[in-house]
């Protein structure tokens, strides 16, 4: 009943029956009746036609409406569980906006300020460049931001360069850096330190752009490392993806560059009996529920407590650092983490937790301190090859004294290698004799080993043979013993 044209052939046939009863009236009532009844109908047609065609667009638009607010509540839903997280849960398994932007907070807190995309103008001096700070991927136009450099403030210099995945990333360290002067978007900078020949090489590469870091970038493990989704914790990137991010720019031994990236690589992964107990950190599993006090006492700022984030025990100072509430992390029974060895084997001695996995971290690096004691056993080097260059001129006298004796020991060397090439003729000789001797030694117990199974094979059908005689022996002396007595008979 759902065909139109079923609707469409009822509805003719009632308009033909319609006429067919005025045409029947036509002698009994007025024109005027007729007429106005005709209309009438005409009108009630008319009518249910429109009313029909609006109950189709309601129905149309109220199926659309009910879809649409089913999409909407189910994404007000997912804005909500992207923005908080599942709310109905107390322990949360995906990341939300929020966490996500903590993450972040916590991951910068102490990056310092950074300014990207610096494009070098000129070098002013020796070691003294002229650098605008305002992005050159800004379009033209755009008011630019005044940077807030100061003068004397400490930067640190890197180059840029694009990655793999099209973000530009520092690409070569240029260097500690002294504003000397400053504007909105300029800045002019001079080395703390004389810049090494590479150094120099890159900072004066055109098309170039810098990036500038008010505090140098911290070392850390994360930075290198992947969520393992059957682990369900960071391990370090195979060493493929290393050498894509820590290329060998300067040329270390292969041995030495694959000892390098092998460190990162084995970031949380199983630790090895020659690990340092430095380098060795510990996953382990809570058996009960257990707290442990993570902020410290005292609430201070940064600057209040001398550019320190933690106490003398580890708990958290910076306000951003600290947990808030009571500061303590509860772990249930079963909850899995990691700790250092000592913490990991304090808690399993007390019964708390059990040992999964004695895991590796490598030490992380100090890169202020490394740059400057850089510089300072560079110069320490230079001064030790003075020294060496004035030891090698008294060793050169020497030297000529030991080329003579030399010349002595070569000759005596040149008469042992000849006696040593006779000897070893001798040897070759002797050694193809006693090869001779172990073929024949092995042929000749080869057909030993030959005759003495074909032997064993004659003895036991000899054997055979003869049981067989005494069978049949036997046979005939009791077939003629049967015979014998048979004929004895009467």
């Amino acid at each position: 009943m759902n065909n139109p044209l079923v609707y469409q052939a009822i509805g003719v046939l009632l308009v033909l029956f319609y006429i067919f009863l005025l045409v029947m009236c036509w002698k009994t009532w007025r024109p005027a009746h007729i007429v106005f009844s005709f209309l009438v109908f005409a009108g009630a047609v008319t009518f249910l036609i429109f009313a029909a065609l609006v109950l189709k667009t309601h129905d149309a638009w109220r199926t659309h409406y009910e879809q649409h607010v089913v999409v909407i509540e189910q994404l007000r839903a997912e804005n909500e569980q992207l923005l908080f997280g599942d709310l109905e849960v107390v322990q949360q398994t995906e990341d939300s906006i929020r966490s996500l932007r903590a993450d972040l907070e916590s991951a910068v807190v102490d990056r310092g300020r950074v300014w990207r995309e610096c494009r070098p103008l000129k070098q002013v001096g020796e070691g003294e460049y002229l650098v605008r700070t305002v992005p050159f991927s800004q379009p033209e136009g755009v008011p630019a931001s005044p940077s807030g450099i100061a003068e004397g403030t400490v930067l640190y210099a890197f180059t840029e360069q694009e990655n793999q995945d099209g973000y530009r990333v520092p690409a070569h360290y240029l260097g500690e850096f002294t504003v000397v002067n400053a504007t909105d978007s300029e800045v002019t900078l001079r080395s703390q330190l004389p810049m090494g020949p590479d150094q120099v090489k890159a900072a004066a590469q055109g098309n170039t752009s810098w990036v500038l870091y008010d505090t140098l970038p911290l070392d850390s493990h994360e930075a290198f490392a992947e969520l393992d989704a059957d682990e369900r914790r960071m391990l370090g990137m195979d060493t493929e993806r290393l050498r894509e991010w820590m290329p060998n720019r300067y040329g270390l031994p292969e041995d030495e560059y694959q000892a390098m990236l092998e460190r990162f690589q084995r970031f949380n992964r199983e630790a090895t009996d020659e690990d340092p107990p430095e380098n060795l950190w510990m996953l382990v599993e809570f058996e009960k529920p257990h707290e442990i006090q993570v902020d410290s006492d005292v609430e201070q700022s940064l600057l209040d407590a001398g550019g320190r984030f933690f106490d003398s025990s580890g708990r958290a100072l910076e306000v951003r650092l600290r947990r808030g509430d009571d500061g303590t992390v509860t772990f249930r029974q079963g909850d899995s983490t990691i700790f250092d060895k000592e913490t990991g084997d304090r808690l399993v001695s007390d019964g708390i937790a059990r040992q999964i996995q004695v895991l590796y971290r490598r030490n992380l690096h100090d890169f202020a301190f490394f740059f400057r004691n850089a510089y300072h056993r560079h110069q320490t080097l230079d001064l030790e090859i003075r020294r060496a260059q004035r030891d090698a001129d008294i060793m050169t006298d020497l030297k000529s004294r030991a080329e003579e004796q030399m010349a002595l020991l070569q000759r005596e060397r040149s008469d042992l290698e000849h006696d040593l090439a006779g000897f070893q003729r001798e040897l070759d000789d002797v050694t193809a004799y006693h090869e001779q001797l172990q073929a024949r030694w092995r042929q000749t117990t080869q057909r030993l080993s030959e005759l003495f199974r074909a032997n064993n094979q004659m003895m036991n059908e000899i054997t055979r043979l003869q049981f067989e005689m005494a069978r049949q022996i036997n046979q005939r002396l009791q077939q003629a013993s049967a015979a014998k007595g048979a004929a004895s008979q009467p």
